[in-house]
């Protein structure tokens, strides 16, 4: 018989309102409603939702049940990951006791939640928080967007919410598997990762707080940003930063606007631009624009001035394009073999870039005057006159060779369009407007369209570009046998595992085999961390490598993934059985230098043939913005 807890959360949830956060919903008559299932393909409405029953029942493939059935098919979750979601909507109190509510992932929600609580009141309360709430005040940042957006502060201390939540009962596990914590690099125990940080809470579009962002008060600090690394409940390339806080907005206006920063995501919701949500620094990734197709089709970019944020704006709009034609494929699954979120193929994502009037980001513009803000937003252009705009400037359209230029990137963004209106439309607008043949430039987008047909190159990270200029059988050969010795050195020295995150982020592995496996080690390090603290004899008699190939399986890995793993094993026996501690760790220094070198030579050879190319076309602008990302990779190089 369900609990009195769940059956008040039933009561108080109407599932109209729960299924009306993903779907449209067409009203049926009687009170119901229906709507396109997203568990099938259909293009007429089967899904019928009953207020006055709280349930819901698909007639084309049969799935149906209440509140709570949905939310787990939906998010692909379990029943207790559904029941805390609901009862915080319903403002329902959860008994702790309750074996659902004690489950892994739960219990890292609940030190994520008291770590906000704890850094909110420090921030309010404490006399060591005051250079905290000079920043805020210095950036004008009001009291009720920090309470808003449930920002804190992590004062300068080694161990201050390490400590607080070890006396609130956490275990040192718990503590260290939400993120908070490092471990010490001599003797046992762990320090604060966050120290002397303005910190923002990572919000869920469910309301969970999942994970951190810390912005240093340290002038000396190189780290200006330190976020939560990769866990249970945290991956950032499905968290969209704000989504919570807008998702209503959103919905009301039926437009989202991207901007980078998580400042400028809470100026915009300060001045009142509530539909605003942030990239976090980043182009958005496939899972995030997902994300926010549940609220609205309409993507309004907004990212900073500087180049690395025009380039974002690019890479978002490119990656919008890719999607349009996946989206055709309803039920495909994500890279974790979750059913992913429904998107109705008759709608198609419309994208716009809003240009700052001055300053480098909205947070400038509406500190300034808000006005100009709004307006920006009421004159944002379509990403095809955006695109049109920034290359034609302080350019000869008579030149011959920049005509040839323009036409060439231009055509490559018409060419990712598949609507043939809106195709049809840019095709003959920007062949009237380089005063070109309609019927040429027609033909110069169909070779282009043509070329595209390869694997997409739509690049969002480094490495994704890095792959596309790396011979396949020389440089990812290489790397891949980089990663098997540093894989080896770890099956026999697993304290290793401990700084291996902090020495080598994700990016550097330009074979796509390393860089999953190396996340997934990281991950499961993370979630394993007392198996690290143990002796082998405690382990009962299982390596670290038999632990990890038994749990990597279960995370749905290539085959070619676990031949890496069995070829790492023995060369680890092969290679490094005779090493000491020292000898190991010499040993993988030299592999991290020699890894991080050849990340940088392929980004550096990719870099110099951009800068040939934008040379020969005379693109000044475009070669003294790559001569400078050049010069910065040559200079790392060198401090290699």
């Amino acid at each position: 018989m369900p609990s009195p807890e769940i059956e008040q959360i039933k009561a108080k949830i109407d599932v109209a309102e729960l299924l009306g956060e993903y779907l449209k919903l067409v009203p049926a008559g009687a009170g119901a409603y229906k709507a396109l299932c997203p568990f099938h393909n259909e293009k007429t409405p089967s899904l019928m939702v009953s207020p006055a029953r709280g349930s819901w029942h698909c007639f084309g493939c049969g799935a149906g049940g209440d509140v709570f059935e949905f939310l787990m098919k939906m998010e692909n979750i379990d029943f207790p990951e559904a029941l805390r979601i609901l009862a915080q909507k319903a403002g329902v109190t959860l008994s702790r006791h309750r074996p659902e509510v004690a489950s892994r992932k739960n219990n890292l929600y609940d030190v994520c939640e008291l770590a906000t609580r704890y850094w909110q009141k420090v921030l309010q309360e404490s006399p060591r928080a005051q250079v905290a709430r000079d920043y805020l005040a210095g950036r004008g940042v009001s009291e009720e967007a920090q309470e808003d957006f449930k920002i804190g502060y992590a004062i300068d201390d080694w161990s201050n919410l390490f400590d607080f939540l070890r006396k609130k009962g956490f275990a040192e596990q718990e503590i260290f598997s939400a993120g908070f914590t490092v471990r010490k690099d001599r003797g046992s125990g762990y320090y604060d990762r966050f120290r002397n940080r303005v910190m923002f809470p990572i919000i869920d579009h469910n309301g969970r707080v999942c994970g951190f962002t810390g912005r240093t008060l340290s002038k000396d600090e190189p780290a200006k940003y330190v976020n939560t690394p990769q866990t249970d409940i945290y991956n950032k390339s499905a968290i969209v930063f704000a989504l919570y806080q807008a998702k209503n907005e959103i919905r009301k206006q039926d437009y989202a606007v991207v901007v980078e920063g998580q400042m400028d995501a809470v100026s915009c919701h300060q001045y009142g631009f509530k539909n605003t949500v942030a990239s976090s620094g980043t182009a958005l990734t496939k899972e995030q624009l997902q994300l926010l197709k549940r609220y609205t089709n309409n993507i309004y970019f907004a990212l900073d001035a500087d180049s690395a944020g025009q380039k974002a704006t690019g890479r978002g709009e490119e990656l919008i394009r890719d999607m349009e034609k996946e989206d055709r494929v309803i039920n495909s699954f994500d890279r974790f073999g979750r059913l992913s979120q429904f998107i109705d193929p008759a709608l198609n994502y419309n994208s716009k870039v809003i240009t700052i009037p001055y300053g480098k980001d909205p947070d400038e513009c509406l500190k300034s005057n808000p006005a100009d803000w709004a307006e920006a937003i009421k004159e944002a252009q379509s990403a095809m006159e955006y695109f049109w705009q920034s290359v034609i400037k302080n350019k000869d359209l008579n030149d011959l060779a920049v005509k040839k230029h323009i036409a060439s990137f231009l055509g490559e963004k018409i060419a990712k369009i598949d609507d043939p209106v809106e195709n049809g439309y840019w095709t003959h607008e920007i062949g009237s407007r380089l005063n070109i043949r309609e019927d040429d430039f027609r033909d110069r987008v169909s070779q282009i369209k043509a070329a595209q047909k390869a694997p997409s190159k739509a690049i969002v990270r480094p490495q994704d570009a890095a792959r596309q200029t790396a011979p396949q059988n020389t440089t990812n050969d290489r790397d891949l046998l980089i990663f098997m010795r540093v894989l080896a050195l770890i099956w026999m020295f697993p304290d290793f595992l401990a700084k291996l995150g902090d020495y080598l982020d994700p990016e550097v592995w330009i074979d796509p085999v390393a860089e999953d496996l190396y996340k997934k080690i990281i991950l499961f390090y993370t979630v394993n961390n007392e198996l690290f603290s143990i002796s082998a004899a405690q382990r009962e008699e299982q390596t670290i490598f038999d632990l990890f190939y038994d749990w990597v399986k279960t995370q749905a890995v290539s085959e070619s993934a676990l031949k890496t793993l069995e070829q790492s094993y023995l060369l680890a026996q092969k290679d490094f059985a005779s090493l000491d501690a020292k000898e190991a760790k010499n040993e993988l220094d030299t592999l991290i230098r020699l890894l991080k070198s050849n990340y940088l030579n392929v980004m550096i050879s990719r870099l110099k043939l951009k800068l040939d190319e934008a040379e020969k076309t005379g693109d000044a602008a475009s070669a003294e913005n790559v001569y400078l990302e050049l010069s910065e990779l040559i200079k790392r190089k060198s401090a290699v």
